[in-house]
């Protein structure tokens, strides 16, 4: 389902980002915002405020480079946290 000031998707790497344009601060500047999807379950949201006229490029470039880094790293076996309930 399309949020409300969305103007793209697309899948990348078994990703799905959706970036969306909130509009702007009192200060004049663009703020959006890129979600991160993976296996149908919302993973991360990144954000971005400046005075970039569409910083959709922006959100773009950096939602990708948020997932070829989390492709960089090893998501199998025990992380060795320990939760409250441990």
């Amino acid at each position: 389902m399309k949020e409300p000031g969305e103007i793209k998707c697309l899948d990348y790497s078994g990703w799905e980002i959706r970036i969306s344009l909130d509009g702007l601060t009192s200060e004049g500047h663009r703020t959006g915002h890129a979600d991160l999807w993976r296996d149908g379950e919302h993973r991360c949201r990144i954000a971005l405020s400046g005075h970039a006229v569409d910083p959709s490029d922006k959100l773009e470039q950096k939602a990708k480079l948020w997932i070829d880094d989390w492709k960089a790293v090893d998501h199998a076996g025990d992380t060795g946290f320990v939760g409250i309930d441990d």
